[in-house]
């Protein structure tokens, strides 16, 4: 099956097709409604907000404080041949290809468009195509966060950090809320990134080594990067929503595994959460896992030789302690190489750019068990919500293993494992 970057493609119509229309041409998502359109000035917080036509009602999401509530489906609810007649309207681009892609709750849509792209502010035809972002209906009422993740990797990309660019649409906005279904959802557009992801190819040590080097520069470079909606942004997958699990728990039908993750929950909170105000504190990526990272062939002669050229889904970015960037990341890289001990070779890779001081590498499994935990128990919950989502299913079979040799069997060990680990491989003759 074709891939784009982190996900599997799944062709929305069970085949590509083409469609040719003038720009100006019947807006199928308005058919029968009126335009109510608001704009600011133009930036790259403007948004537009436009009536459409809509199949039903979706249920409204429970806010609280801005996270995700039991019982919420926020998911956007969007027909395919509507999809074709947003982009044109908002970007200008006539698609000559669509395909959609996995997502847990928002709607991703891979775009291969018409070179004679009528968008004045298109100044370079991305010949790779586009990638469409519906946001969930939770995270679309955070406009300010939206703004942020686009200033931010319009940041990164100055640093030389390759990453999905934002593209402007014809008002001018990096962004805009549409109405879909009753819902206000924002949508984005970026440039595609092609590529292999690191799923996608063999599991060396050599390239997790890479892997934990590259997430180091790339939170160097992070670093410097402040945004205001930062300070009170929050969501369920930061590892400071852990205690917020024992909501969605009720979906794990094995006691044994509930009371694991009951557990897992309460050590967390004892031993990492109550200590957050002492640890260090910056803008981190939040979900690099093998779905996101980005790699290339170094050498065509060698079919196993890949180095990580980028990374791409900066929608978990929070403000967090920096070892919670590390701890998600060893967890998605353990899983992939289906091996405990090679956390130790990521954790080499990041340590040799980004110094880790040794009471904070100490809370490292608590937060490699919490996120197992998280990704877990939020997985099965979707599932439920989405039963034909399987992709929310990706790390139950092997991350259930990994939580329970981890915590039941090697909880007190691990850490010398990482360290003999990451010494063998530093000390071998051949990388």
């Amino acid at each position: 099956m074709e891939q784009w970057n982190n996900v599997e493609l799944t062709s929305i119509t069970k085949k590509s097709y083409t469609l040719n229309h003038v720009y100006d041409g019947a807006q199928k998502l308005n058919s029968g409604k009126a335009n109510e359109t608001t704009t600011t000035t133009p930036t790259t917080s403007t948004t537009t907000t436009t009536t459409s036509a809509t199949n039903g009602k979706e249920s409204a999401p429970a806010e609280g404080d801005g996270v995700l509530q039991p019982g919420s489906d926020i998911k956007p609810k969007i027909e395919p041949e509507n999809v074709e007649p947003l982009v044109r309207r908002l970007y200008g681009i006539t698609v000559s290809e669509l395909k959609e892609l996995n997502a847990y709750d928002d709607r991703n849509y891979w775009i291969q468009a018409d070179c004679n792209v009528k968008n004045p502010l298109i100044v370079s035809h991305c010949p790779h195509g586009y990638v469409l972002k519906i946001l969930n209906a939770l995270d679309s009422k955070k406009e300010d966060f939206v703004d942020a993740q686009n200033q931010l990797l319009l940041y990164l990309a100055k640093q030389n950090v390759q990453c999905p660019r934002p593209i402007a649409n014809a008002r001018g906005s990096y962004y805009s809320v549409e109405q879909l279904s009753g819902n206000g959802h924002v949508v984005r557009l970026l440039e595609y990134i092609p590529g292999k992801m690191f799923h996608e190819v063999d599991v060396t040590k050599n390239l997790l080594y890479q892997s934990g080097e590259y997430l180091a520069k790339l939170d160097r470079a992070l670093k410097s990067f402040t945004h205001k909606a930062y300070e009170t942004h929050k969501t369920l997958w930061m590892l400071q929503s852990v205690p917020q699990l024992r909501d969605f728990l009720y979906v794990l039908e094995d006691h044994q595994r509930k009371a694991l993750c009951e557990e897992i929950i309460d050590t967390f909170e004892s031993k990492v959460l109550r200590l957050i105000n002492l640890l260090e504190l910056q803008i981190i990526h939040g979900d690099y896992n093998e779905q996101n990272i980005l790699v290339n062939a170094t050498n065509p002669d060698r079919p196993n030789s890949y180095r990580v050229t980028g990374v791409i889904d900066f929608g978990d970015t929070s403000r967090s302690p920096l070892i919670f960037e590390l701890g998600i990341a060893m967890t998605y890289m353990m899983l992939q190489a289906k091996d405990l001990a090679s956390g130790g070779i990521f954790l080499a890779g990041y340590t040799s750019v980004q110094s880790v001081n040794d009471v904070e590498r100490g809370y490292l499994k608590y937060c490699v068990a919490a996120r197992l935990a998280q990704s877990l128990i939020m997985g099965a919950y979707t599932h439920t919500l989405h039963p034909g989502n399987d992709y929310v299913l990706v790390t139950q079979a092997q991350g259930w293993t990994m939580l329970e040799q981890l915590w039941r069997d090697q909880l007190n060990t691990i850490d010398e494992l990482w360290d003999t680990t990451a010494h063998q491989y530093l000390t071998q003759s051949t990388k």
